[in-house]
This record gives C-alpha cells, sequence and structure tokens, in this order.
C-alpha cells in the first residue's frame, strides 16, 4: 500500500452480484450464504442497474396491506411512500433494488470514498472500470487503512516525504504508536514545517500527527511582516 491509498487498494475485487430478476428468497441466501449485507444488481449485459441490502429485504416483513374501498385502490398504505411500498410488494431485485447506483472510480481516493460514504449515509460503494463493475467497497474496508500496523505506517510516512516533497528524511526522525506519527528533527524552513505536518496528517491509516520540529528561517514572517516573529517550536 502506498501512502494515498484509493478505491482499488482497499476494494473487493470478486463481487457477488444478482440479476434483476432474481427471486427475493434467493437474494435473501445469497447474503446469508456469504455473509454481506449488499448486492449489486447487474444485467446479463453487465450493466450495474442497481443495489439491493438487507434494509431492502426489510421492508417485506412490514406487512403487504392496504386500506379497504375503491378510493384507496393505487394508493400507498398510510405513512409509506411509492417507493417503500414497491419494495414491501416485490418479488425479485429489481423491485427492491436503489438505483441509480452511487459509484466510484477504481482511481478514486480513499478519503474521497469515505467521504462520499458519510455524506449519502451508505454503507458500501461499487467500484467501476471502464463502466464494468470492478468491485466494491465497505465501510469496513475503508475503516481497514486505520488498522496498518505501525511499522508499515512509519516506512510509509519516510517514502512519502521523501517522494511527494524531497524532504531530507536524514533530517527527520519519524516514531509511529497506535497510528500517531511523531516527527522530531529539523527543516530549512516554517513554510516546510508547516506542510510537512499538513502532508502527513492526509496520509490514509494516520490518526493523528504530534509535531515536534523545528526550522533555521521563518519565511512566514519575512511573508507577513513583523505581526510574525519568529517561532521554533
Amino acid at each position: 500500500m502506498t501512502g494515498r491509498l484509493c478505491a482499488r487498494d482497499v476494494m473487493t475485487p470478486r463481487v457477488i452480484t444478482v440479476r434483476p430478476e432474481t427471486s427475493v428468497k434467493d437474494i435473501a441466501a445469497l447474503m446469508l450464504t456469504h455473509r454481506v449485507s449488499g448486492l449489486p444488481v447487474v444485467t446479463i449485459e453487465g450493466e450495474l442497474v442497481g443495489i439491493v441490502t438487507e434494509a431492502d429485504l426489510l421492508y417485506k416483513e412490514t406487512g403487504q396491506e392496504h386500506p379497504a374501498g375503491r378510493f384507496f385502490k393505487g394508493f400507498p398504505p398510510f405513512g409509506r411512500t411509492v417507493d417503500t411500498s414497491r419494495k414491501a410488494e416485490g418479488l425479485t431485485a429489481v423491485d427492491l433494488m436503489s438505483s441509480p447506483v452511487i459509484t466510484v472510480e477504481e482511481d478514486t481516493p480513499l478519503r474521497e470514498v469515505a467521504g462520499l460514504m458519510v455524506r449519502r449515509k451508505i454503507n458500501r460503494v461499487p467500484v467501476m472500470r471502464g463502466g464494468r463493475l470492478a468491485g466494491i467497497v465497505s465501510r469496513a474496508d475503508v475503516l481497514r487503512a486505520f488498522t496498518r500496523p505501525d511499522a508499515e505506517l512509519a516506512r510509509t510516512v519516510r517514502e512519502a516525504l521523501l517522494r511527494d516533497l524531497w524532504v531530507d528524511v536524514s533530517k527527520i526522525r519519524v516514531d509511529v504508536r497506535e497510528g500517531v506519527v511523531y516527527l522530531d528533527g529539523a527543516v530549512d524552513r516554517r513554510s516546510e514545517r508547516d506542510l510537512v505536518t499538513r502532508w502527513v496528517a492526509g496520509l490514509d491509516g494516520v490518526v493523528g500527527v504530534e509535531r515536534r520540529l523545528t526550522f533555521e528561517y521563518d519565511d512566514r514572517a519575512v511573508a507577513l511582516g513583523a505581526q510574525w516573529p519568529p517561532d521554533h517550536v
């Protein structure tokens, strides 16, 4: 894994899918057998047309009662939307599925994937490659980034500083404990210290950053004037 992870780094590539005509019973059996809570719905041509989840199946347990009388015929029961009624009465995946599907590409940064899940309140995101389903990312996959061993994360931080920022890592000591990165040492400029801190904090799997870096030259004081006195802490 690199410092900046993307969807392809954490996705499950072998995805269990169903067809639009797959029955509710078969959907439930697949979820239980494979221990998954969501199944992409794919046509025989390979087109992703929806996704069906455990939550969709729960609508089947809400009952299918309709108010009596001709006046209510064709209307959803009180308290239900048309969509929830469709799912409660559905017999196949196409009846239960949510569509269109929120997807990401293989090279979508992991942090964007996580942000999408939070904003849209979803637990999984299909990953696309050239318009076809290539994998799926769950919330558990995203969280797995925070379980990277400390030694691996420290090595990743050093490699990222050297490769991305061209920082002389021989002057910086990197220690990682429980996912928190401790930076000690010295850099040339204050702006470089601040950039290093922000860059490390943005690496996937980093829980936090404790900075104890000093600098030789306060370039921010030169740029902003005397209101910014030198600060070597």
